[in-house]
């Protein structure tokens, strides 16, 4: 595994397992909503943002044939939606910062639910470190969010 792998990695588990937020408000499921390092042209929000923030690596041994890392990365799983989406779960309506909240809960608990699928596709862990509050940009019109998350992967290279 290396870093790009990952963040596809984590992409696309939130792609198969969590549902489009225009589902959830009664309407058609979009081809893409969830993007990582991906051009996002003109988005039609609200989408999920999967970003490298940083890589360190350790190394765990030395030699001529044996030389393995562990590779830990950091990334931000942003939340993005635009003023006024609105979606109602269980009787409760989620809008705004309720709805950026709602789904930075929804991403942490989808990837630990999934820990074990990752691991065996080559993520050794994964921890939520920190969740942002979420904030508006009144210029975009914007409510966005993010889920630090680290994962870990070892390799031998």
């Amino acid at each position: 595994m290396d870093v790009v792998t990952a963040l596809l990695t984590i992409r696309d588990s939130l792609r198969d397992n969590l549902t489009d937020p225009y589902v959830t408000a009664g309407g058609n499921a979009r081809a893409a909503w969830i993007f990582s390092d991906e051009p996002l042209t003109s988005p039609k929000f609200p989408i999920i943002e999967v970003t490298k923030a940083d890589n360190p690596s350790e190394i765990l041994s030395f030699g001529c044939t044996d030389y393995w890392e562990q590779d830990t990365l950091f990334m931000n799983i942003w939340f993005k939606s635009k003023n006024g989406f609105k979606i109602t779960v269980s009787g409760t309506e989620y809008v705004n910062t309720k709805l950026g909240e709602y789904y930075l809960g929804l991403i942490k608990k989808t990837l630990k639910a999934q820990h074990a699928t990752l691991h065996d596709l080559g993520v050794g862990g994964l921890k939520a470190i920190n969740t942002t509050k979420v904030e508006y940009d009144p210029v975009t019109q914007l409510y966005f969010g993010a889920v630090t998350m680290r994962v870990w992967f070892f390799h031998q290279d």
